[in-house]
């Protein structure tokens, strides 16, 4: 039975979920997953369920802990530390599964800041903005005209009013490009969120953390680079093109 034509306006609500990812001075990512509500609240129920199974052999594993790429492979801090390379592996590749189970769109976009300064720009884009033009220009593409306008969700964070004033400026003169674009269809406001709140943040968390793990680490231990891949393999559909999209400028 299809969805009754009253309801496919609020069914077809858009949020993207925004997050960021560096690698020192040399790369910037960002990245969003894109879903509709009923994708984010089946993803939050999925993911609860990941945390839940795992939590059987690692109590430390609370309801309410957070599923953070680096804070997860790192193991710097609780309960992370105290879970085996294996189980942690395991765990963030099962929540890469249920991301890419539910159908969620993923988009990340990165800048290679040292090759980016290699093509002698005189005054180059700050990669932020650069990441953050072609992101933004990624989300606005996903909403049809006749649709009611995507909700952009982002982590709390040091560059919140960055983010907001960027925003507010691609909204008045377009983003960078040659394809620019006053971007339309997204809500003209940012909703910034603390992101152990929001599961679906959290996921955009993961796939960028990945993508930029995978870009710019070179894995010494051969049997890191067949965790690394696996996890890949389970988020890889929802990355590829027309479905979504990840890469790296220049």
């Amino acid at each position: 039975m299809g969805i009754p034509p009253h309801l496919r306006h609020a069914y077809r609500v858009l949020y993207a979920f925004v997050d960021e990812s560096e690698r020192d001075d040399t790369h910037y990512f960002l990245g969003a997953t894109v879903c509709t509500e009923r994708q984010r609240d089946l993803l939050t129920r999925e993911m609860d369920a990941v945390m839940e199974k795992h939590r059987q052999a690692f109590p430390s594993l609370t309801p309410d802990v957070e599923f953070h790429g680096s804070t997860m492979m790192r193991a710097q801090e609780e309960p992370w530390r105290s879970i085996p390379l294996r189980a942690r592996i395991a765990i963030y590749r099962d929540a890469l599964l249920a991301i890419e189970a539910v159908g969620t769109r993923v988009y990340v976009e990165g800048v290679d800041i040292h090759g980016q300064r290699a093509r002698g720009y005189p005054n180059p884009t700050p990669a932020r903005e650069l990441a953050f033009s072609h992101l933004f220009e990624r989300i606005d593409a996903c909403c049809g005209q006749d649709e009611p306008q995507i909700q952009v969700v982002a982590d709390e964070h040091h560059t919140s009013e960055v983010s907001r004033s960027n925003f507010a400026k691609y909204r008045n003169v377009g983003t960078y490009g040659y394809r620019s674009s006053y971007l339309p269809h997204i809500h003209q406001t940012i909703d910034f969120v603390q992101s152990h709140t929001v599961r679906a943040l959290q996921a955009a968390d993961l796939v960028t953390y990945l993508y930029n793990r995978r870009s710019t680490v070179t894995e010494s231990d051969p049997r890191a680079v067949l965790a690394r891949d696996s996890m890949w393999a389970a988020i890889d559909p929802a990355m590829v093109w027309p479905r979504g999209r990840a890469r790296t400028w220049p």
